[in-house]
């Protein structure tokens, strides 16, 4: 479902039931269309209002659709005042798992997701969301034994998670790109938070919050240390500062973190954060995704 603001009657958009559309993900790092997407049917449209407090109600379009399939677009045009998608492309992902393995995030909201080890043979990777239409649960997992490490199966399942938010999809190419991203955001995390005595940065990507053992000592550590200050009746920016400054200093202690500019981030990221930034190669990431279903219901 989606909705938009219908402005004056010449710009409303040129839809009807039963029309067909193509969406595809806006990249904001390039303010580029993405090739690939969902070829949808327009099942409902009804035009609403839209309340704004202090100023006169703002006509609003709601659009219901209903996913078909996947498609690829070739080239775009402008026609009526709508984007086009010409040479559209159907792309049957199950037919063409056995060469090109992805993941689809259509029809659900990846949220989070979790890496276990078990064993050196045992390495469940899982994703967790809702699905969009339901709002039920979803979660899809795959077993990365035999292909990576630990550290390298727990920075996929990072990648993975902001690929599907970035592009709706998981491909060979957009989990190097996402893998590379994340792994440049945690090391930034680490680096500004032990310059800066700040551990509620550690962590911080755009794919959510790292559950690792330096991120989930710190906030442990960072509760502790306010609620000892604060029974001492040490109060505000004073308190909040020591607090921060002496869970850096443990974590960097208790970790083995040297505190020498650079090496100390990327120290962090594999020691503190179990995460390792080895590029992976186009066919170990294809033979990753291929341990996953193409989506969570199957």
């Amino acid at each position: 479902m989606g909705g938009f603001l219908a402005g004056t009657p010449e710009q409303t958009l040129p839809l009807e039931s039963g029309d067909h559309v193509f969406i595809c993900p806006l990249l904001s790092a390039t303010g580029s269309l993405y090739r690939v997407g969902v070829l949808a049917t327009v099942t409902d449209i009804c035009r609403q209002q839209l309340d704004m407090p202090g100023h006169d109600p703002v006509p609003f379009l709601s659009v219901l659709v209903e996913g078909n399939t996947h498609a690829r677009w070739d080239t775009l045009s402008l026609q009526r005042g709508a984007v086009m998608a010409e040479d559209l492309e159907p792309q049957d992902f199950r037919k063409m798992r056995s060469d090109y393995p992805v993941v689809s995030g259509a029809g659900w909201a990846p949220l989070g997701g979790f890496t276990e080890f078990r064993s050196l043979g045992d390495i469940p990777v899982t994703l967790y969301g809702h699905d969009i239409e339901t709002n039920l649960p979803v979660e899809l997992s795959g077993n990365l034994r035999g292909l990576v490490s630990l550290e390298a199966a727990h920075t996929i399942e990072h990648a993975m998670i902001r690929s599907l938010r970035t592009y709706g999809l998981c491909t060979a190419r957009t989990l190097q790109e996402a893998m590379r991203d994340e792994t440049n955001e945690l090391t930034w995390s680490v680096e500004k938070s032990m310059r800066y005595a700040l551990p509620e940065v550690l962590g911080n990507t755009q794919a959510g919050v790292c559950g690792n053992p330096m991120t989930n000592m710190a906030q442990f550590y960072m509760f502790r240390e306010l609620s000892e200050q604060s029974r001492n009746g040490a109060v505000g920016e004073d308190a909040l500062g020591k607090a921060r400054r002496s869970v850096m200093s443990r974590l960097a202690g208790e970790l083995g973190l040297t505190t020498e500019p650079g090496l100390r981030a990327l120290q962090g990221l594999k020691k503190g954060m179990m995460h390792d930034d080895s590029p992976l190669s186009m066919d170990l990431c294809k033979k990753i995704l291929a341990r996953f279903p193409l989506e969570p219901w199957l």
